[in-house]
C-alpha cells in the first residue's frame, strides 16, 4: 500500500477517534474506493496507535515522495492530524499552539483600535438609518430582514435553491470559462436542520453534488442569508474540482477531505472571497451594511474565542463582549457561543473550538491579497487555474509556494 492510500485509511481511523471523543468526525467528505472508505477502517484505535501510524507515514512521505507541492501538501495534512490526536488525547498545549499546529496560522487577537475602525466603518453606512445609537440601528436594520421558523424553512428550500442555481451559472460563466476547462456539477440541495453549533454547512456528497444545511434554530436576516449562498457554493465548487482531479489523476489522497488541517484556511478563505471572484456588485446599500457587519463580527468572534479558550473567561463575560462589540442581541450572542466554547454541553471537547480563525485569516492573509494582485496584473486566468486545477495549492502550508509566480 502506497503513502496516499495509507493516508486515506489513517484519516478514516482518526475520524473514528475524533467522533468517539467529541461526537464529530474530522472526515468531512469521502468519494474514493469503497475498500478504503472511512466506515471500513478500524474504529477503536488508541491515540498511541494513531500517533505511531501518523509519525511513520510522515517519515515515509518525506523519504519516498518526490519533493513537490503534492508531497508538501500531504506532509501538512498528516502533521495537522497528529496535532488533532494529541489535542483530543489530552496532551498539554496552549490554545495558540493548537491553532498554529492545526492550521499553520498564528493566533492573533484584534486590538480595540482594530475593532473601533471596523465599527466606525459600519457606523458611517448606518448614519441615515433609524435608531438612537449604533446598536439600536443595527438591531432595527436586522429586524427589517429577520426571518424565522416556517418562513425561514420555505426561503431555504425555495428561494435559496433557485439562488444557488444562479450562482452556479455565475461560476461557469465568469470563472470556468476563464480557466478554459469544465467540471461536472450535479447541483446543490438545500435542507434545514436543528441542534447544530453552526448556522450553515456544506456537506459534499461525492458524485459532483452537495447538500447545504441551514440551522433554523438560529434567526437569520434575509440579506445575509442570500449572501451566504456564495460562500457555501464556493465550497461545493472547490470540491467539484477536487473530485475531478482525483478521478483524472488517481491522486488517492484527494478522495478524503479532512477537517482541522491547513486546507481549511484556504477553503474558508476562497469561500469568503467568492463574491469577489464573481465580481458581485455591492452597489446595494443593504449589502454593504451586511458586509461591514460581517467583517466586524468575524473579528469579534476571534477575540471571543481567545477569551474563552486561552484566557479562560466566563461564558457570561464573553456573551457580553459578543453582544456589545459585535452589536448582537444577547440571545444571538449566546447561540454563537456554541461554536467557539472549549467544551460541549455534555462535557466533551468541542471539535470546532479552534476553527473560527480560518474565515478571516484565510480571506485577508491568503486568498484576497493573491486575487487582487492577480487581477491588477491581468493574471486572473492563471490565478483561477492554480486555485481550481491544482488542489495541492489549497493549504496554508503550500499556498505561497503555489503562488510564487505571482
Amino acid at each position: 500500500m502506497n503513502e496516499p492510500e495509507r493516508f486515506v485509511e489513517i484519516c478514516g481511523m482518526v475520524g473514528h477517534y475524533s467522533e468517539r471523543i467529541t461526537g464529530n468526525s474530522i472526515v468531512d467528505a469521502y468519494f474514493g474506493p469503497l475498500q478504503m472508505a472511512p466506515d471500513r477502517q478500524e474504529r477503536d484505535a488508541s491515540s498511541d496507535e494513531l500517533l505511531h501510524e501518523l509519525v511513520v507515514l510522515l517519515e515515509d512521505c518525506s523519504d519516498n515522495m518526490v519533493a513537490t507541492l503534492r508531497r508538501d501538501y500531504m506532509l501538512g495534512e498528516i502533521d495537522s492530524m497528529r496535532v488533532v490526536v494529541e489535542w483530543l488525547a489530552g496532551e498539554e498545549m496552549s490554545y495558540g499552539a493548537l491553532v498554529e499546529g492545526l492550521f499553520g496560522i498564528e493566533m492573533k487577537r484584534f486590538s480595540d483600535s482594530d475593532l473601533d475602525a471596523a465599527t466606525d466603518a459600519l457606523r458611517g453606512l448606518l448614519s441615515q438609518h433609524p435608531g438612537d445609537d449604533l446598536k439600536e440601528k443595527v438591531e432595527k436594520f436586522y429586524e427589517q430582514g429577520r426571518i424565522r421558523g416556517e418562513d425561514l424553512r420555505q426561503l431555504i428550500v425555495g428561494e435559496l435553491q433557485q439562488k444557488a442555481k444562479e450562482v452556479g451559472d455565475m461560476f461557469r460563466n465568469r470563472i470556468f470559462s476563464v480557466i478554459g476547462e469544465a467540471v461536472t456539477d450535479n447541483g446543490v440541495e438545500y435542507k434545514t436542520v436543528q441542534n447544530e453549533p453552526w448556522s450553515g454547512y456544506n456537506y459534499y456528497q461525492g458524485n459532483y453534488r452537495s447538500l447545504n444545511c441551514f440551522n433554523i434554530d438560529r434567526p437569520f436576516n434575509k440579506d445575509n442569508l442570500l449572501g451566504v449562498v456564495y460562500h457555501e457554493y464556493e465550497h461545493h465548487v472547490s470540491n467539484l474540482w477536487r473530485e475531478k482531479a482525483y478521478e483524472e489523476n488517481k491522486w488517492t489522497e484527494l478522495s478524503i477531505v479532512p477537517l482541522h488541517t491547513g486546507r481549511c484556511v484556504i477553503s474558508e478563505g476562497t469561500a469568503d472571497t467568492a463574491k469577489d471572484f464573481l465580481e458581485v456588485s455591492v452597489d446595494d446599500p443593504r449589502k454593504r451594511i451586511v458586509d461591514a457587519l460581517y467583517v466586524l463580527r468575524r473579528m469579534v468572534s476571534i477575540n471571543a474565542a481567545i477569551m474563552l479558550n486561552r484566557e479562560k473567561r466566563g461564558a457570561d463575560e464573553v456573551v457580553d463582549f459578543l453582544a456589545e462589540r459585535g452589536l448582537r442581541p444577547r440571545k444571538d450572542a449566546e447561540g454563537s457561543l456554541d461554536f467557539i466554547r472549549p467544551t460541549r454541553s455534555d462535557g466533551r471537547p468541542n471539535l470546532w473550538a479552534p476553527y473560527v480563525f480560518n474565515y478571516f485569516v484565510g480571506r485577508t492573509q491568503f486568498v484576497l491579497p493573491a486575487y487582487e494582485k492577480a487581477k491588477s496584473e491581468d493574471e486572473l486566468k492563471r490565478f483561477f487555474q492554480t486555485v481550481y486545477l491544482n488542489p495541492f495549492s489549497l493549504s496554508s502550508r503550500t499556498w505561497f509556494q503555489a503562488f510564487d509566480w505571482l
